[in-house]
């Protein structure tokens, strides 16, 4: 039986000047799993994830805008 590949994505933290000023590896089973797990890192600053050069979604704080911005697939 073959295993499902796995994704390689990176959440971006950043501040509210618009910098990145951290980043996460995620390897996740498909684009559901990683954005909930970079939703779920929102804690004090905005979360853009990427695969490659592609940016699959943007999650903002609560206080800042009250959804998150999927981008499309």
């Amino acid at each position: 039986m073959m295993m499902p590949a796995m994704k390689h994505n990176r959440a971006f933290q950043i501040d509210p000047d618009g910098h990145v000023f951290g980043c996460i590896n995620l390897v996740c089973g498909d684009d559901d799993q990683a954005r909930r797990e970079a939703a779920a890192l929102v804690l004090v600053h905005r979360i853009e994830l990427w695969r490659l050069d592609k940016r699959i979604a943007q999650f903002e704080l609560a206080s800042e805008i009250t959804h998150q911005a999927a981008v499309g697939h």
